[in-house]
């Protein structure tokens, strides 16, 4: 083999190396999922996110074992640092849906 051949390997040897490397460090870097309750209550709240108003977004929880759905939005005039949430509306799920008694 001549010494462009070998070169021309040895760079090819360390691109697949390095690319291996970057692949392992980002998978083993990615975030974990987010839940909303731990393995032995999977299940028991639902989370949306959604806009309010044309300027606002909320966050709907939906608690299905209560059958109960909260929302809530962030307080006005408070800095993205501090959100301070508040609970603008609730809503029984088995009332409205006709799902039996409160």
């Amino acid at each position: 083999m001549k010494t462009k051949d070998l070169i021309l390997i040895a760079l090819v040897c360390a691109n697949v190396t390095l690319a291996a490397v970057a692949l392992v460090l980002y998978v083993g870097r990615s975030e974990p999922a987010a839940v909303a309750a731990t393995d032995m209550r999977a299940g028991d709240y639902l989370m949306v996110t959604g806009a309010v108003s044309s300027s606002r977004e909320g966050l709907l929880v939906i608690d299905v074992v209560a059958k109960q759905a909260n929302l809530y939005v962030p307080k006005p005039g408070v800095g993205v640092a501090g959100h301070t949430w508040e609970r603008t509306s609730t809503r029984n799920l088995a009332l409205d849906f006709g799902g039996g008694r409160p």
